[in-house]
């Protein structure tokens, strides 16, 4: 849908196409109209560029319009948003309902009519309102040639039809102090029908227009490196999100499989990061099943409605067992901390999802002090929960893990707190999503170790551990 460049002066002027098969280069249509963009101020260029103060009206530049063609043609002129494309750009949406900054501009005429090899100048200006905050602003100017669309025939009855758009960029800048920030939000996992897919979503919620942004996505199951990409560089737009593809299109996992998906985007000096745990779910399962993939697990029918039942009861058991080991061992945990664990069960039974239950104490039995407190809630996922237990422990609830992926987490925990605090931490694991039925499960006691003298604070060189080095980038860069 959009042009997308390095440089902010391709990058602001996108041709655009109403198409989902772009046609080769060498069989497109001459434009019937063509476009040059003259700013009020400075040189000229691709797209407008203005500084401009809430309650005032600013002139822009013009528009030339130039028609190519021996007979009149109408031209549709609209104002119209931008956004950011998935894989980091600038863009426009299509004509109609103009939002955000669009509803500044004023273009005069928005349909006329250009005669035989005529041209048309059209003035273009920004009313700002007032109360409008600091930043920048980008909105573009569409220029529609209403033409008979290109109708391109392909195999059997399929034909695609297409018409030029030219989207003009207008970017406002509001004087005042910028503040950059980009926010990696979460990750999922889907199966599309190219593939496995997994989608970084992320926000500018800063006011300024960032550019040469760049950055890596790593994705892994345990050991295995699952796709690896690097981001950028682009463009990323005020105010606008994105979902950014990875494809993995020779994974087919199991229903149930777990996945860490690691990402950093660098805007400037600044870093934003995602570290989470993403879960194949039953509905992709049967997706990929339709495919030709492997066989989703726990599908429909009498016995899929069984085990959903035992299932649920497992967790109102493990519910159950988990307060009770709790206030057995720590003396009791308070009503607000129960309630969370039981929101965080009950939202998980909702979402299908494994949960897992994270138990760090002190090997000598103290309760841990505010500093590893402080620590563990750095160190762990956005999506994951840090409580303290009444008596002796700090737990962790991880959304999203099960056993597997849990004893990696812990053991990053281990490791990130012997390194920082003094003492051998104990990780005990409990799960609250069992990965397979059995009484015992909820009979036998957690899993748990304590750090071997190889992992003592005073005898650890960072190094030394196997640390992927998008993890080793973040233990070294300032909070």
């Amino acid at each position: 849908m959009a042009l997308i460049s390095r440089t902010p002066r391709a990058l602001l002027l996108a041709l655009l196409s109403f198409v989902v098969v772009v046609a080769p280069a060498h069989a497109a249509a001459p434009p019937a109209v063509t476009v040059s963009v003259h700013p009020a101020s400075g040189a000229s260029g691709s797209y407008f560029d203005l500084a401009a103060r809430p309650g005032a009206r600013t002139a822009a530049g013009t528009l030339e319009l130039r028609s190519t063609v021996r007979h009149r043609v109408t031209v549709l002129i609209d104002p119209v948003g931008s956004l950011t494309a998935s894989t980091l750009g600038s863009a426009y949406k299509l004509r109609g309902g103009a939002s955000g900054s669009a509803i500044w501009s004023s273009v005069g005429q928005r349909r006329l009519v250009l005669a035989a090899r005529a041209t048309r100048i059209v003035p273009v200006s920004v009313a700002v309102p007032e109360g409008i905050r600091a930043g920048d602003y980008l909105s573009g100017i569409s220029v529609q040639a209403l033409t008979k669309p290109r109708v391109q025939r392909v195999k059997g009855n399929v034909a695609i039809a297409s018409v030029q758009r030219y989207a003009v960029g207008l970017l406002v800048r509001i004087p005042g102090p910028r503040t950059p920030l980009i926010r990696l939000t979460h990750a999922t996992i889907k199966r599309e029908p190219a593939g496995t897919t997994f989608y970084v979503f992320g926000r500018n919620a800063g006011n300024s227009v960032l550019q040469n942004v760049s950055g890596n996505i790593l994705i892994t199951r345990g050991r295995h490196v699952v796709a690896r990409t690097h981001v950028g560089p682009g463009t990323f737009v005020t105010g606008t999100s994105i979902a950014y593809p990875v494809l993995a299109r020779a994974e087919q996992p199991r229903e149930g499989a777990a996945y860490r998906v690691r990402a950093t985007m660098h805007y400037g000096p600044r870093v934003a990061r995602l570290d989470q745990y993403v879960r194949f779910g039953h509905s992709d399962a049967v997706r990929q099943q339709e495919f030709g993939g492997p066989k989703a697990g726990g599908g429909s029918g009498i016995w899929g409605k069984v085990l959903l039942v035992a299932v649920l009861a497992l967790l109102a058991l493990g519910l159950i067992g988990l307060v009770a080991l709790l206030r057995r061992r720590r003396g009791g945990m308070r009503g607000a901390t129960d309630r969370l664990v039981e929101r965080a069960i009950a939202d998980a039974a909702s979402k299908d999802e494994p949960l897992t239950a994270l138990l760090v104490s002190s090997a000598a039995g103290a309760e841990p002090d505010a500093a590893v407190a402080r620590m563990l809630a750095g160190r762990v996922r956005h999506s994951d929960v840090v409580l303290r237990v009444p008596g002796k422990s700090l737990l962790v609830l991880a959304h999203g893990t099960d056993m597997g992926a849990a004893a990696a987490l812990a053991a990053e925990i281990r490791k990130y707190v012997v390194r920082r605090a003094s003492g051998a931490p104990v990780v005990e694991v409990v799960p609250l999503w069992p990965d397979r039925l059995g009484g015992d499960l909820l009979s036998r006691p957690a899993q748990s170790w304590v750090p071997p003298a190889a992992d003592r604070a005073d005898a650890l060189d960072l190094d030394s551990i196997s640390v992927d080095p998008l993890m080793r980038e973040r233990d070294r860069s300032p909070e």
